[in-house]
């Protein structure tokens, strides 16, 4: 995990409309310390405050009203782009062509391991926060 000293926790803002993995994926973010904001739909997450730094993304692919690659799209488009990690419950050529569109830090099919999923979040965190440096 690495080492955090901005004074503010990190934050991974995740997006996803099945509510029972919505709730177990803030349980198990915030049990590591990492600040979690859930949404279970895309325009909550677009009308939200999100930082430019110390913090990532946690997208599902497939979520009503647009998808997660077009979520992410948008919020790149409004400056809001950070670093993200997609998931899904889709193994199949259009699912892969799509996630290609947003160079994901990592590619996470349903249902995946806790620790291969915290270790995507710290280098989504990891990257944010180099990001943040260069600018």
């Amino acid at each position: 995990m690495p080492n955090f000293k901005t004074g503010e926790r990190p934050t991974v803002f995740v997006v996803d409309d099945d509510s029972s993995i919505l709730r177990a994926l803030g349980r198990l973010i915030r049990s590591t310390g990492f600040e979690a904001k859930t949404f279970d739909r895309p325009g909550r997450l677009l009308s939200a405050e999100i930082p430019k730094s110390n913090a990532c993304l946690l997208l599902d692919v497939y979520l009503p009203g647009m998808n997660g690659v077009e979520l992410y799209e948008a919020l790149a488009a409004s400056g809001r782009g950070l670093p993200v990690i997609m998931i899904t419950g889709r193994d199949d050529p259009q699912t892969r062509d799509l996630v290609q569109r947003v160079h994901a830090v990592a590619v996470l099919l349903k249902p995946f391991d806790e620790d291969v999923l915290l270790d995507a979040i710290s280098r989504a965190l990891a990257r944010s926060l180099k990001v943040d440096v260069l600018h």
